[in-house]
């Protein structure tokens, strides 16, 4: 691989991981368009890299394009919403049911105790930001202990495009502590062993979030409504 090469997927990973972040933050939002000439300026590069980094997010979900049109940030409705936690449903229930037949393997069983005394810390006392992170590490450390990448792909490419609606300020406190507390039941029932426990209460956790997704989605499109 040549310099070049190098530095070009250097910028193309850096414009994604930066579109990404906005549109998790809320600075980007749903519908608004990115213009590549834009994007390059800020950059300082080609439009080379800034189309295949708008392609790349296409693919995971977080954009919307249309040829000949451009790109804009993907707009979710319930019906979207409760599909996308269905199938989750389907792959992290099962994710959870292996990690509790794998727990003791290595050293997974103290990471998992860290984890969970971090998540105590963090969901409800700690920034947004660092919510939004312990609660994804609690997932990628579920899918390491798997050690099955394919289910790690599909299952992450159906949790970022929607943590912009879940995770925000308008998820409030109250729905925090509830998620909190199933993530500790699931936490339980995984080092336990148990792996229909675990499979159980990750499922009816995805469900509870499902629903809580799309009560914040109808109070965003309340707030827009009332705006306009």
């Amino acid at each position: 691989m040549t310099t070049n090469s190098i530095n070009s997927v250097t910028i193309v990973e850096q414009i994604i991981n930066a579109i990404r972040d906005a549109i998790k933050d809320g600075r980007l939002i749903a519908g608004q368009r990115l213009i590549v000439a834009d994007i390059s300026k800020e950059f300082s590069v080609s439009f080379g890299p800034v189309r295949e980094a708008i392609r790349r997010l296409a693919g995971e979900g977080y954009l919307a394009f249309i040829p000949h049109k451009g790109a804009s940030v993907k707009a979710f409705g319930a019906k979207e919403i409760r599909e996308f936690f269905q199938t989750r449903e389907a792959i992290e229930g099962f994710v959870a049911k292996l990690a509790a037949e794998n727990i003791a393997r290595v050293d997974y069983s103290d990471r998992m105790k860290e984890c969970q005394i971090q998540l105590n810390k963090l969901m409800v006392d700690g920034t947004l930001k660092e919510s939004t992170d312990i609660r994804q590490y609690f997932h990628d450390l579920l899918y390491e202990i798997v050690g099955n990448s394919l289910l790690k792909d599909t299952g992450l490419k159906l949790t970022y495009p929607l943590q912009r609606i879940y995770f925000n300020d308008a998820t409030g406190k109250s729905r925090t502590q509830d998620s909190l507390e199933e993530h500790n039941e699931i936490i339980n029932a995984v080092m336990a062993g148990e792996g229909y426990q675990a499979e159980r209460k990750m499922r009816a956790h995805l469900r509870n979030r499902s629903a809580a997704a799309c009560d914040v989605l109808d109070e965003m499109n309340q707030k827009s409504n009332k705006v306009a």
